[in-house]
């Protein structure tokens, strides 16, 4: 039998607050993906951050014989399903989205990569015959619509250019890829979270989406490793630990919980909250047009959250 337990159900509240949490983690990535970025190529910083989170992943599957047993069960049972959640959400996704900021400005990626929670709910109604409702809708093009404001005219210092028609069209294309890749990571991990625990769907999905990181290895790679500092390490852990093995879980768990779409909505706070760290750490102005656009923002995760069971 599928293993769901029903022990340790977290109310509604505690999910929501995860994925707050998950999102200040989240919105300080693109400050430590700059900084490794000094020493790894896009194909490199992605093994870097992957890999250990492969090992420690494996770790936690092999450690106990009820997990080994989920393990097979989920590959025996749902191989396509769990192969493309590792193929969509990690390598996919990153590899889109690393591709893409090699080559446009990094608040138009940011723009681009936040369309995830509209290509959610296409799919939650093609491929899992959702009837989305019209407030969640209505929420989810209101903060789609704040994001706009505060990263057009907030100067929320993601590099303050974030005019997409100044970038390459096809790199936009590209970056394009990555929401719609964690799309249906997102649909698909929601079908998954039904009968499985979301640490073991988040941790053997993270290792079969680094198996295409590995395969890429090279000895730029481990020149690259070699050259790292104290602070490389440190935002390589904030990526791997909190942004990855955390983060994945957080997500995963906040599918099992609330619909995908609400789950997906939460995505509208990665800017602003980029902003409000950037602020606080580097002194980068706030501007009315992100108090405007974010007080947007949060209306309309509070029309796509309501009555979200």
């Amino acid at each position: 039998m599928p293993y769901n337990s029903s022990k340790g159900q977290l109310p509604l509240p505690v999910v929501r607050s995860l994925l707050v949490l998950l999102f200040v983690f989240w919105s300080n990535s693109f400050t430590a993906i700059m900084h490794l970025r000094e020493l790894f190529a896009p194909s490199g910083l992605l093994l870097a951050r992957f890999f250990p989170v492969s090992l420690i992943c494996s770790a936690y599957l092999a450690s106990s014989r009820e997990r080994r047993r989920i393990t097979l069960e989920i590959l025996k049972k749902f191989p396509v399903r769990i192969i493309a959640m590792g193929g969509f959400g990690i390598a996919g996704y990153n590899i889109f989205l690393y591709l893409g900021q090699s080559e446009i400005k990094p608040g138009a990626a940011a723009l681009i990569t936040t369309l995830s929670p509209l290509f959610t709910m296409i799919f939650s109604v093609i491929l899992l015959k959702v009837k989305v409702p019209l407030k969640r809708i209505i929420g989810v093009i209101i903060a789609f619509a704040g994001l706009y404001c505060v990263v057009m005219w907030g100067g929320i210092g993601l590099g303050n250019v974030t005019d997409i028609s100044n970038a390459e069209i096809t790199y936009a294309l590209i970056t394009g890829l990555a929401p719609i890749s964690w799309s249906l990571y997102t649909i698909i991990g929601k079908s998954l979270t039904k009968h499985y625990t979301p640490s073991i769907i988040s941790s053997l999905s993270l290792v079969i989406g680094t198996i295409p990181f590995i395969l890429a290895a090279d000895g730029n790679f481990f020149s690259a490793v070699a050259e790292m500092n104290s602070t490389h390490w440190l935002a390589l852990s904030h990526l791997s630990i909190l942004c990855t093995i955390a983060g994945y879980w957080i997500w995963n768990t906040g599918l099992k919980y609330l619909p995908a779409t609400s789950v997906a909505s939460f995505i509208y706070l990665n800017p602003p909250m980029a902003a409000i760290f950037g602020w606080f750490l580097y002194g980068e102005e706030i501007t009315l047009f992100f108090i405007a656009g974010s007080a947007v923002i949060l209306t309309g995760l509070w029309l796509a959250q309501k009555n979200s069971n």
